[in-house]
């Protein structure tokens, strides 16, 4: 999946293309491999050489580091001799790993040892000076899917109890910014929508569920518990699928411009010539949405989690109303193009 952006090193901005590094490396003649090496298309070469002939700079103007962090932009991943494998316990961590990866976020630890703690975190990231927890967790099968009493629905019960299990994990790393990392698959009943998650997080922190009018004044009122302040942050990690949704759009305008529905052959013609461009169906983006604790002890820096997918959403500057404080450019401009993209981008 080709993937582009936009990089500085030493004080200078470079637009970089997964697909041009690609070509680069099929015609290098790698260097001696030391301690670190990068693998594009099933050849190891050293990652500052692709870096240098990429960019054009001397090998002596940057580092190992540097160079790990321009190619890990665009989802090339830096490995080392030392390196051990990363384990995955689920699809959650999967798309997580993923995510860090393509947005260069590679100063990761798995299972880290964390001083004064019982227990350990599934992830430590470190970023720009700032250090998170992770305990990841996915919504997996199992009855009774979100009933309560009587048979009725209750879509915050699920996720109020991963975050009451996160808070027990994180208990004693007081201190720390923790965040809940949450995925669902197999469960369609419960949504993980903004509302939802906002609602989840407030009656976890006993405040009323609903997000509406009242919400200001439950936030002004509230006694919060010490143990309602340890995560900073529940994250949502999920694949966006972009290209399905402008090609969901382009079939509704081209059948209002037809004033009818387009027939089966049409319908499969308009996939055949979608593929390869912005709205070839299989182009998907992983990204997270951040939903902030409004009480957190250790809020989550919101200079983390910016990417052109991302959303985030918390307590609106100058106000005590939540809602979305943060869209990624990806996000935004599809929306932009009608009324009807808002709708699919939110489907």
């Amino acid at each position: 999946m080709r993937s582009r952006k936009t990089i500085r090193l030493n004080g200078v901005n470079y637009e970089i293309d997964s697909e041009k590094i690609t070509r680069l490396a099929g015609r290098l003649e790698p260097k001696g491999i030391d301690k670190y090496w990068v693998k594009i298309q099933g050849r190891k070469l050293p990652p500052k050489q692709v870096v240098s002939e990429l960019l054009n700079v001397p090998l002596v103007d940057f580092t190992t580091m540097d160079a790990t962090r321009i190619l890990g932009a665009v989802g090339f991943q830096v490995h080392s001799a030392e390196d051990k494998t990363e384990p995955v316990r689920v699809q959650s961590d999967a798309l997580l790993q993923e995510y860090l990866r393509s947005h260069g976020l590679t100063d990761v630890e798995v299972d880290p040892v964390i001083e004064n703690s019982s227990s350990r975190p599934d992830y430590r990231l470190r970023a720009d000076g700032f250090e998170v927890l992770f305990d990841v967790e996915e919504l997996s099968t199992k009855p009774p899917d979100g009933r309560i009493r009587g048979g009725a629905y209750n879509p915050y019960g699920p996720i109020r109890e991963k975050i009451i299990a996160a808070r027990r994990k994180f208990k004693d790393m007081e201190g720390h910014c923790c965040c809940l990392v949450l995925e669902n698959q197999e469960r369609p009943r419960i949504g993980l929508n903004w509302q939802i998650i906002m609602g989840a997080m407030l009656s976890a922190l006993g405040l009323p569920s609903s997000i509406g009018q009242q919400e200001a004044e439950a936030l002004k009122h509230s006694a919060v518990l010490p143990e309602s302040t340890i995560i900073s942050a529940t994250i949502v990690v999920e694949r966006y699928p972009i290209g399905e949704k402008r090609f969901r759009l382009f079939v509704y305008e081209r059948e209002q411009e037809l004033g009818r529905e387009l027939g089966i052959d049409e319908y499969l013609q308009a996939i055949q010539q979608s593929a390869g461009t912005e709205r070839d169906l299989s182009l998907i983006r992983v990204r997270v949405r951040v939903h902030e604790n409004p009480h957190a002890r250790v809020p989550l820096e919101r200079r983390l989690f910016q990417g052109p997918f991302d959303e985030r959403y918390g307590v609106i500057d100058g106000t005590q109303h939540i809602g979305q404080i943060y869209v990624g450019s990806g996000v935004m401009d599809f929306e932009k193009l009608s009324s009807t993209a808002k709708l699919l981008s939110q489907s």
